[in-house]
């Protein structure tokens, strides 16, 4: 039973040995663990500040646009048609035929148009013929109601059928100058000189006036002139007016811009899918007839536009110097040119040209604290700020109105030249770490 006692006993002491080692290994990690963060917590990153990338002003255009796709016309578009029903028995003209005003280009049978002419003239013989007839029996009945051999009465009823038949004449009158006419019909001329479009009808084919004229040519008056009709979403129609620059695109030349001018603007709303869009007629040449009827157009409507600008990149206006730049010495700031009685810049600058108030005061280094519309210059690789008016913007370059003129600098960016650390004095101290010399112990 001894030996059992003295077994377990070892197998305790073992026991703990192995705890007390584990436990001094947590210890340790704990403490280097604790050391790294006080250190990296204690250590700061900072980005060195590099150069200043400068870019010259120049005078450029700026222009504000809208897109929009529209379909090609040809400005006079004239459908033919026939007033008139029957057979085509002629076709004298075909698709692309160019076509003179009152040309031929083609024919209905004649032969029913002429057999109605035949009735109408017969009719109108025949209304002459009872015509005269009734007109000798009222003049007898008359000279008979002067001598008492007539009735009052007989004298209306003769009265009465000479104007009936008189009547009768004019209607087979008008009957025979409306077959003549109709038959005229029958010989179809081109209203316009122009090229034709479309043929829809083949000879033979029965052609049927009823309520409507029915198509059977479509004649374009001049190809040399083209308009597009552009789809613009109500959003944008407001920017539109007429009279504006138009360039456009079409598939069939990619790498040809075509030019055009905003016509009209149409008032009449187009719904599609909960999508409202107006109508905006362009007109444009077309000298060389490579555009055509039916071609999808992408169209760049100009706004807004100002030639010969002074303008710079929008992004100087965005720029900020990093940290640790060195500022120029307000001194140094070059004095910037009249703003006139514009009050956005009135006071921002003393008599000696340099900055005061928003613009920064007059100690040396002293970092600006800016307001409004400023851009930064470079002075021999310092930063010093310019208060600026702005104008038009396309997105990439902005207008200067007054405070740059053409051939300054402006910072656009800044190099970086890397990243700095500093370490600072943590109040923390491992207990694993050596005292400095002459430190007191609490």
């Amino acid at each position: 039973m001894g030996d059992n006692v003295d077994n377990s006993f070892y197998f305790w002491i073992c026991r703990m040995k192995k705890l007390l080692k584990f436990i001094i290994v947590i210890a340790i990690l704990a403490a280097i663990a604790f050391g790294v963060k006080t250190f990296l917590l204690d250590t700061k990153t900072e980005t060195v500040a590099g150069p200043l990338v400068s870019a010259k002003v120049t005078l450029a255009t700026i222009a504000t646009t809208i897109s929009a796709t529209g379909t090609l016309e040809p400005v006079d578009q004239v459908e033919v048609g026939t007033q008139v029903s029957g057979d085509i028995s002629k076709i004298y003209v075909d698709f692309n035929s160019k076509v003179e005003k009152g040309q031929v280009i083609a024919e209905l049978d004649k032969s029913k148009l002429r057999a109605t002419l035949t009735q109408a003239e017969i009719a109108y013989k025949s209304a002459q013929t009872d015509y005269k007839f009734k007109e000798s029996t009222y003049n007898r009945v008359k000279k008979l109601s002067e001598s008492n051999s007539a009735s009052a009465v007989e004298l209306e009823t003769a009265e009465y059928n000479m104007n009936s038949a008189k009547l009768a004449v004019e209607r087979s009158e008008n009957e025979v100058n409306q077959a003549k006419l109709n038959l005229s019909y029958a010989i179809i001329k081109s209203p316009i000189s122009g090229v034709v479009l479309k043929r829809a009808v083949d000879v033979g084919q029965t052609v049927a006036a009823s309520m409507s004229t029915p198509t059977l040519f479509v004649i374009a008056k001049d190809l040399s002139q083209m308009k597009v009709m552009a789809d613009v979403d109500e959003a944008d129609i407001g920017q539109v007016k007429a009279g504006q620059r138009v360039e456009f695109t079409v598939d069939a030349y990619q790498d040809d811009k075509f030019s055009g001018t905003v016509q009209e603007v149409r008032l009449s709303p187009t719904t599609t899918s909960n999508v409202v869009t107006y109508t905006v007629v362009i007109s444009a040449e077309n000298p060389d007839q490579k555009l055509l009827p039916g071609m999808t157009a992408t169209c760049t409507i100009v706004t807004q536009e100002v030639k010969d600008a002074v303008s710079i990149p929008v992004k100087a206006l965005k720029f900020t110097p990093a940290e640790g730049t060195p500022m120029a010495d307000p001194r140094d700031f070059p004095r910037p040119p009249m703003f006139g009685d514009s009050a956005a810049f009135k006071g921002k600058f003393d008599k000696d040209g340099f900055g005061k108030g928003a613009f920064g005061g007059k100690k040396k280094g002293q970092r600006p604290k800016l307001t409004g519309n400023h851009v930064w210059v470079s002075i021999n690789g310092k930063a010093a700020p310019r208060p600026v008016k702005t104008g038009l913007s396309d997105g990439v370059n902005v207008q200067i109105l007054k405070g740059l003129s053409e051939g300054d600098s402006v910072v656009v960016s800044q190099e970086t030249m890397g990243t700095g650390t500093t370490t600072e004095k943590s109040k923390a101290s491992s207990p694993f770490m050596p005292s400095p010399p002459g430190k007191k112990k609490k």
